[in-house]
């Protein structure tokens, strides 16, 4: 496994989620980052995550690989978020797709509903439950997600790492979870 990328997984929102990491690693590293103030213009936002990426990827060179939560289309937000929101998701992850691109990253995205079917064994429980069930899972593999966005890219990390390295998939898996005593 030691050719495998040093992956940066990214849940992107108005509060980023961050984890970084090589799928051996037992420890990713993670946190979660406001590109700008709140109330801040697009503009302002999208600048704040291309320079977040820039100064991240500056101190991290061995990463390769960065996967992004995709937005869900916006017909399946219709009343659980604005328009605003949903230019800032979509605004976001078209800057990590350029910038990926510009710098050769290798870029990916993987959808919400598969990163939780992966590592919570379920995408059939609400935001609020799902969000609980991804730190606890957090804390079982001896992380410390410092808030439910850190979490959620640390899901998001695993997710990626387990195409790299698959049998780290048998730590999320129901019948192989470590259990807290």
């Amino acid at each position: 496994m030691a050719h495998a990328p040093r992956i940066l997984a990214l849940d992107l929102a108005s509060r980023t989620g961050w984890a970084c990491g090589f799928p051996h690693e037992d420890k990713p590293r993670s946190g979660s980052v406001r590109f700008a103030r709140e109330g801040a213009s697009l503009g302002a936002i999208y600048a704040g995550c291309r320079q977040w990426l820039a100064d991240f990827l500056a101190t991290e060179p061995d990463v390769r690989l960065i996967v992004f939560e995709a937005p869900m289309a916006p017909q399946h937000m219709a009343g659980f978020t604005t328009a605003h929101i949903i230019r800032v998701l979509i605004g976001l992850c078209a800057v990590v797709e350029e910038y990926g691109h510009a710098g050769g990253y290798d870029v990916r995205e993987a959808k919400a509903s598969e990163v939780r079917e992966h590592f919570l064994g379920t995408n059939r429980i609400k935001r609020k439950e799902a969000k609980s069930a991804t730190i606890d899972a957090c804390n079982r593999l001896g992380w410390a997600p410092s808030d439910d966005n850190a979490a959620d890219a640390l899901a998001l990390w695993h997710y990626q790492a387990s195409f790299l390295d698959p049998k780290l998939a048998l730590q999320t898996s129901p019948l192989f979870r470590r259990r807290i005593a």
